[in-house]
């Protein structure tokens, strides 16, 4: 979670996972029902978390329903930043007009709040809807908090990688965005996005490297154009199809913001049904970013058990794959495993780092009619071990 929102509001917009990554065919990996069957009787008491096909917790009529959400609870072991908490809202509305691309692709609305033990806290509010039968798609969230994190890479020399530099980010933002369908039913879309951020850098304790310490009061005003292309078969936890996003973010001075930058960014996922009961997902994510970039946004490896910003650089790339088995009713196991690299260009030289990481976990079949899985991952990378709480699933994109 604390990664997400560090991506939708310092203008990574990429898992966003973050509030934002945040997802039929075969649905006992995403069995997409009928509008006739949809029709339920109405129930009363606990009978609204409770499937009548197999009488397990299925929590899909309840939020369909207008006052119905689904209660997340934040569970972090972030290694960036420590054990915590808190506890965010998902409200789900089914277009029911679409039919089953409704339940497949519902709006979403969320809002939370976190705290860690080393003093980091957060908290947000975000829409995802569609209009125009689906064609046009919007995307508002607003934030504020203080991240404490530790960045690496921070000087000018190769020994500077291992050098830690403890900083406080003290922030406030919002993002809007819409993407326009480029035909009824095509995959491809394009949008643009818009991100205004005001970020206070402090340091935490005194550091080497003067240049960094002396950083000032950053603003960020960045409009942000986007290529999109969706076929997943939905959006929690999808069982085939691809989701790329290739985008251009430019923050200006003219706009508002303390100085020009540019970061560029591709994500690539997909799904693969192998058997009737297996699913395997990859996923390839690419950052690039322009001299004066601030330092707290500049590309870092982000896998699973590997701490957020400790690998960072003028690029970044990883590489994920992940295999899901539902073996026994609504229950399934997962394991993944990836690597990620970074290059930093110097005055006189070329640095690189990479890391791999790797993990299991669980998931259950929360919501039948959405096709929404929820669980629990567990990944290691070296000195590392790190559990995340999932809901759809660990590269979940609205």
């Amino acid at each position: 979670m604390v990664r997400l929102i560090l991506c939708l509001l310092l203008v990574l917009g990429t898992s966003s996972r973050a509030i934002a990554q945040a997802i039929s065919e075969p649905l006992r990996g995403a069995e997409i029902i009928s509008d006739a069957a949809r029709q339920d009787v109405r129930r009363e008491g606990s009978a609204r978390f409770f499937d009548p096909e197999d009488g397990q917790l299925d929590l899909s009529y309840f939020l369909e329903n207008p006052r119905g959400f689904l209660p997340i609870p934040i569970v972090i072991t972030e290694p960036a930043v420590g054990y915590g908490g808190g506890v965010a809202g998902m409200f789900l509305r089914p277009r029911r007009e679409a039919g089953d691309e409704g339940w497949a692709r519902p709006d979403i609305s969320g809002v939370g709040a976190f705290g860690t033990q080393n003093g980091t806290w957060g908290a947000f509010a975000g829409d995802a809807s569609r209009w125009l039968d689906g064609r046009l798609r919007t995307l508002v969230g607003a934030g504020t908090g203080q991240f404490n994190l530790d960045f690496y890479g921070l000087g000018s020399g190769l020994s500077s990688f291992d050098q830690r530099v403890r900083y406080s980010l003290q922030f406030a933002g919002a993002v809007a965005q819409a993407n326009w369908q480029l035909a009824p039913r095509s995959p491809w879309a394009l949008g643009l996005r818009y991100v205004y951020a005001d970020v206070d850098p402090k340091p935490r304790e005194f550091t080497a490297f003067p240049d960094v310490a002396n950083q000032v009061r950053v603003k960020i005003s960045a409009p942000t154009g986007i290529v999109e292309y969706d076929s997943r078969d939905n959006v929690f936890t999808p069982t085939r199809g691809i989701y790329a996003e290739s985008s251009w973010l430019a923050s200006r001075e003219a706009l508002g913001g303390s100085n020009n930058f540019e970061r560029f960014g591709q994500v690539l996922i997909g799904w693969l049904p192998l058997l009737d009961n297996v699913t395997l997902g990859a996923r390839g994510n690419y950052a690039w970013s322009s001299n004066g970039t601030p330092f707290f946004l500049r590309p870092f490896v982000q896998l699973r058990g590997v701490p957020a910003a400790r690998y960072q650089g003028d690029q970044a790339a990883s590489v994920e794959l992940e295999a899901r088995w539902q073996f026994l009713g609504r229950w399934s196991v997962v394991a993944f495993g990836g690597a990620g690299t970074t290059r930093t260009d110097r005055r006189t030289s070329v640095a690189t780092q990479n890391v791999g990481s790797g993990g299991l976990g669980f998931r259950y079949e929360l919501a039948s009619k959405f096709g929404l899985h929820a669980g629990i991952d567990v990944a290691h990378s070296p000195g590392t071990t790190a559990v995340y709480f999932v809901v759809g699933n660990a590269w979940f994109r609205p």
